[in-house]
């Protein structure tokens, strides 16, 4: 019951005006990228499964408070739920993605991540990645897939199982994300890299 009461106050509570419409097929594509179930988000919240089942189903409308505590568990700007009125009347939208539109990803860790693709619903997720010096995936983790890169700008450290590759601008790469691996900028200067990555994995 205490939990009810919180999303409910979290709904309606004085001064957290309720947004407008999420898209709420973005918050599920986002959560199930990065392999996330419903209940892990809702621990990682501390609203309800139902509630958050609500919103992806658009059935609910989220206050400001509850959807900015939703973006922090998966690590987007509040802007990522929000639809763009310019874009869904756009026909191209399904198809291409403009400079100036990219959804993006920011981490704690110094790495910035801008959806090169129109959505993460497919098969295949294409990203712009931007390391700051010294940024790094943290410990070797591994997943179902492939991931592949182009480094545009700077120098990639990659570590795959017990291996380490340096990839300078020009360089580019392909494994098996079964290998635990892990990347990192070893540089004082930034690096980019255009990923793709297939399941999606955000």
């Amino acid at each position: 019951m205490s939990q009810q009461r919180d999303d409910k106050k979290a709904e309606t509570s004085a001064g957290v005006r309720d947004t407008q419409e999420i898209v709420g097929a973005r918050m599920r594509e986002l959560r199930k990228a990065k392999g996330m179930t419903l209940q892990q988000l809702a621990g990682a919240t501390g609203l309800s499964v139902g509630y958050l089942s609500q919103l992806e189903r658009e059935q609910a409308v989220p206050s400001i408070r509850a959807l900015n505590t939703i973006s922090r568990a998966l690590g987007v700007n509040i802007s990522w739920f929000f639809p763009d009125p310019d874009r869904s009347a756009d026909p191209e939208a399904a198809v291409i993605v403009r400079a100036a539109r990219r959804s993006a990803l920011r981490f704690e860790s110094g790495i910035r991540d801008e959806l090169l693709c129109p959505t993460l619903g497919g098969n295949l997720e294409m990203l712009l990645c931007t390391f700051e010096p010294g940024a790094s995936s943290g410990d070797l983790y591994a997943h179902d897939g492939e991931e592949a890169g182009y480094v545009s700008e700077g120098q990639l450290e990659l570590r795959i199982e017990g291996e380490t590759y340096l990839l300078n601008a020009g360089d580019s790469f392909h494994f098996d994300c079964n290998r635990p691996h892990g990347y990192a900028n070893p540089t004082g200067q930034r690096t980019v890299v255009v990923w793709s990555v297939t399941p999606p994995h955000y």
